[in-house]
């Protein structure tokens, strides 16, 4: 029998035959793609599970741990807690008593087996230090409303002197506007048991303490500096306001090993750069010498008084050197000559490209250097570059951005390098 079907009807039927299949493949793949990430899902939860059943007992015996659990509190939330040791994503997962997806530095990424172990059994939310979270808050707000808790701690940074670092401003926005009940919880002792420039951890007490469940409905009521300062209030510690009430021996070994990559300034003489340590003491050349005790004091001052003196100073040395470079500019005008490097800090170190996919571009031996207009550190062909974006990440390295664009610089130094001294003076000049 012949055909008489329409060349344009039969046109339309395979144009639709085609979309079928094409649907078709879609939703298979959809489905492939669920699966896959139910299957993680549950990967992440038993790995959850078993590593907080093994670290439990640990940090209770270690760190004599005591907390409030959260375990009877209804997910998804927002647990944003304090920063004071590395080890306080083990101890918030310990508290929580259920999985939840931590936000992390991106360093972490290049890690090697470390990084594949990590990103296949708690996949972390990478945050790029120094740099616009907009990306980061994105991928909390997507984990939030796929139904998972997220956990943070909003400092982006442990603390160099036992205070609480500052919150960032966008913080009480991201926590109103995630609708989803905030829970604030602050550790303390954390700081005395891994102070930011030892080399070793000391044995203590640390304990955990759930300040606040705030519900969406709270929080809508609430503006975002609301939000974000009962956050920073909530989230608040002062190791030494503590030990003033409760002397806490927090004992190890190599107490004061370290303490300069901390302390840039000598107490007695005001000398930058000048103090040299070793496991008990520390020295500087006009015959200053101190240890660290197992309270947390060196020769009777906390490190939080010490560093406010030390910025207090370097906003000081800051402001002569802007008008002594401003007199020499002139001078050199006037007599035509070239204008010479005068650095208040420099220091030697190992100089790292990282790339937008975490990897390493190339690493070489190069400098960090500090003078009234910034910080800058050597590229490539060893010329200076203008940082623009800076951020101290675990013990004392850096993560310097130089551009706008999401290529970072990896810096490290000796065990003895401060890179709080650049922090402090980058925050200053950008006053």
């Amino acid at each position: 029998m012949k055909d008489t079907t329409a060349p344009s009807e039969k046109t339309e039927t395979a144009t639709q035959k085609a979309r079928t299949k094409e649907q078709k493949a879609r939703e298979k793949e959809r489905r492939k793609k669920e699966r896959a990430e139910r299957r993680a899902l549950r990967r992440y939860r038993f790995a959850f599970a078993f590593f907080r059943l093994v670290m439990k007992p640990f940090a209770k015996l270690k760190f004599r741990f005591r907390y409030d659990s959260l375990k009877k509190i209804k997910g998804p939330y927002l647990l944003l807690a304090n920063h004071n040791m590395e080890m306080d994503p083990i101890l918030l997962g310990i508290a929580a008593g259920r999985q939840a997806f931590f936000v992390a530095s991106e360093h972490i990424a290049r890690k090697g087996f470390g990084t594949w172990f990590l990103m296949r059994y708690f996949h972390p939310i990478l945050h790029r230090k120094g740099k616009d979270g907009a990306r980061s808050v994105l991928s909390i707000l997507k984990t939030l409303r796929s139904g998972s808790s997220v956990a943070l701690f909003p400092e982006g940074n442990r603390s160099f002197d036992g205070v609480t670092c500052p919150i960032p401003e966008a913080t009480g926005k991201m926590a109103k506007h995630a609708g989803v009940p905030l829970i604030t919880y602050r550790f303390e002792g954390g700081y005395l048991t891994q102070p930011r420039f030892s080399v070793k951890l000391r044995r203590g007490r640390v304990t955990g303490h759930l300040v606040h469940v705030y519900q969406p409905e709270e929080l809508r009521r609430m503006t975002d500096e609301e939000v974000n300062a009962a956050i920073a209030a909530d989230l608040r510690e002062d190791a030494y306001e503590a030990q003033e009430r409760e002397r806490i021996a927090y004992k190890g070994k190599k107490l004061t090993r370290g303490i300069e990559s901390t302390l840039y300034r000598c107490p007695r003489c005001g000398a930058f750069g000048t103090l040299v340590s070793d496991d008990k003491t520390v020295r500087c050349d006009c015959g200053y010498e101190a240890s660290y005790d197992v309270y947390g004091y060196l020769n009777g001052e906390s490190m939080r008084d010490l560093n406010a003196a030390q910025r207090e100073a370097l906003r000081q040395r800051l402001a002569e050197a802007v008008a002594a470079q401003q007199e020499e500019q002139e001078r050199q005008e006037k007599q035509g000559e070239q204008q010479k490097e005068d650095f208040i800090f420099r220091d030697t170190v190992t100089v790292r490209r990282i790339g937008a996919d975490h990897e390493v571009l190339w690493e070489r031996e190069g400098a960090i250097a500090a003078d009234p207009g910034g910080v800058y550190i050597t590229g490539e062909d060893g010329e200076w570059i203008r940082v623009h974006e800076l951020a101290v990440y675990s013990r004392n390295a850096i993560a310097a951005h130089c551009t706008d664009e999401l290529i970072a610089h990896d810096i490290r130094g000796s065990e003895q390098f401060c890179a709080l001294k650049y922090l402090h003076l980058q925050e200053e000049v950008q006053k």
